[in-house]
């Protein structure tokens, strides 16, 4: 009997096509993990992740697109009073081609609604979402409503409790029904601090506390923006997607919850996950500059659909 085997039996490895990642890619990859050596294994499996989230954003048929609101939209520290109107333009764009449109805010219906309405025309305003106090509750633009719910007991034991012991001053609160938010005078109180102090283990696990330049929020465990994203769920095509736009995707950020929906991307900071929240922009790219950067890579094919390429 011959030893020879032919070329036909011979056992073939299947080899994957060889990552090309661009510059762009490059960056959005140290951002994610740092500095990585793509030679390594663990940087080419990395590699890897990158271009299969990618193709999976330009691929996908999105009929909804969910903002953050505060640096993402609009930045209170620049020298403008509500959004840019090339972000105004864009917004538009979208809603006139049936795309659903949601804005996730830490702030109340009274503080942020009539911004978000010079920002976007009446005809649209049926067709845009807001959640407000960090997804306390949720309503279209359109509608005049005010909070729902009832005060949480557990923000009251939580207040009672910080101002007992010097953990937060009385002077510092702003109280809305569902969320607690603390000025944060230079940058006086953090986050992680305030839960440090807090010890009282049955009321961590009820609550919830997020961090921005301006504030610390205190929300109920149960509330989160999040919640925005199932709402837009059921109101366009079940053959559609929902992509989320925020600015720090890291905890304490306040998108941090929003920014865990798998078709998802950062304007800044980024969470250690790959299956979601990358930043896609180049360097020295960031907050409403990087909202209109990622705006105008939406293409809208027909009606109620977008793609995104970048």
């Amino acid at each position: 009997m011959s030893n020879h085997t032919s070329e036909k039996d011979t056992p073939h490895k299947t080899r994957e096509s060889p990552i090309v990642i661009t510059e762009r890619g490059d960056m959005a990859l140290g951002k994610k993990f740092n500095k990585i050596e793509m030679s390594d294994a663990r940087g080419i499996t990395r590699a890897r992740l990158l271009s299969r989230f990618l193709n999976e954003i330009s691929t996908k048929k999105f009929g909804a697109v969910v903002f953050g609101y505060e640096k993402v939209l609009y930045d209170d520290a620049a020298d403008h009073t509500m959004p840019l109107k090339e972000i105004s333009v864009e917004l538009e764009r979208l809603l006139a081609n049936k795309i659903t449109v949601g804005i996730a805010t830490r702030q109340s219906h009274q503080d942020v609604r009539a911004e978000i309405q010079h920002t976007i025309a009446p005809e649209y305003w049926n067709d845009t979402y807001i959640t407000y106090c960090n997804g306390a509750y949720t309503s279209t633009l359109n509608d005049d409503v005010q909070s729902h719910n009832s005060k949480s007991k557990d923000l009251e034991s939580f207040l009672e409790f910080a101002i007992t012991n010097d953990i937060i001053s009385k002077d510092d609160i702003i109280k809305y029904d569902n969320q607690i938010s603390i000025k944060n005078h230079n940058n006086t109180y953090s986050a992680q601090k305030i839960l440090s102090e807090l010890r009282d283990k049955k009321l961590l696990e009820k609550i919830k506390v997020f961090e921005s330049k301006k504030f610390v929020d205190i929300i109920p465990y149960h509330i989160s923006k999040y919640h925005i994203v199932k709402t837009i769920k059921n109101a366009i095509p079940k053959d559609r997607h929902i992509l989320c736009i925020g600015y720090d995707g890291q905890w304490p950020g306040s998108d941090c919850e929003l920014l865990t929906h798998r078709y998802s991307l950062s304007t800044n900071t980024v969470s250690t996950t790959a299956a979601s929240c990358w930043n896609l922009l180049p360097d020295g790219t960031h907050g409403e500059q990087g909202t209109i950067s990622y705006l105008k890579s939406m293409h809208t094919k027909n009606n109620k659909m977008f793609n995104i390429s970048i």
